[in-house]
């Protein structure tokens, strides 16, 4: 039998996310945590390693601080729309992982645009839902529920 462990989007991590979070952690290694839970004939594996966590919970605070600070910056230019579109554009392309925590707010095409020509706010909800899964991977595989160590032994490194 072939073993195949692949990723799974994230998106779909929400329709399996509240029977996940009901699992017991497992420890496969120092330092690496999973959950199973079998579904449809797959087994659906949430895996946590805490070096990850760290990593990414270090990464995020700098790309929102980079917008947050960008944000203000084009708040305050005097832009045409258009320009401001494209400046926002190249925001959002810098600092893509930051750009989703945020809404952004422009100003209808009608409207005359002067400092400050647009609003933002940081979304709340989804800073919680990606501090929630900093660091964990949701993945599938055709194994069974038995044994999270043989499943987790390739994987992580």
């Amino acid at each position: 039998m072939v073993i195949a462990l692949v990723g799974t989007p994230k998106g779909r991590l929400g329709r399996y996310e509240a029977q996940l979070l009901e699992q017991p952690w497992q420890t496969v290694r120092a330092g690496v945590q999973v959950k199973l839970l079998s579904e449809a004939g797959e087994l659906y594996v949430l895996a946590e390693s805490k070096d990850r966590v760290g990593k990414e919970r270090s990464m995020r605070p700098r790309q929102l601080k980079g917008l947050a600070k960008r944000l203000k910056e084009l708040a305050q230019m005097e832009l045409t729309r258009d320009q401001l579109l494209l400046k926002l554009g190249a925001a959002k392309n810098q600092f893509p992982a930051a750009w989703r925590l945020v809404t952004v707010q422009v100003p209808d095409e009608e409207v005359k645009i002067r400092p400050p020509n647009f609003t933002f706010a940081l979304r709340r909800d989804k800073l919680r839902q990606w501090r929630r899964r900093a660091g964990r991977y949701h993945l599938r595989s055709n194994l069974s529920a038995q044994a999270p160590e043989k499943l987790c032994s390739f994987t992580f490194n």
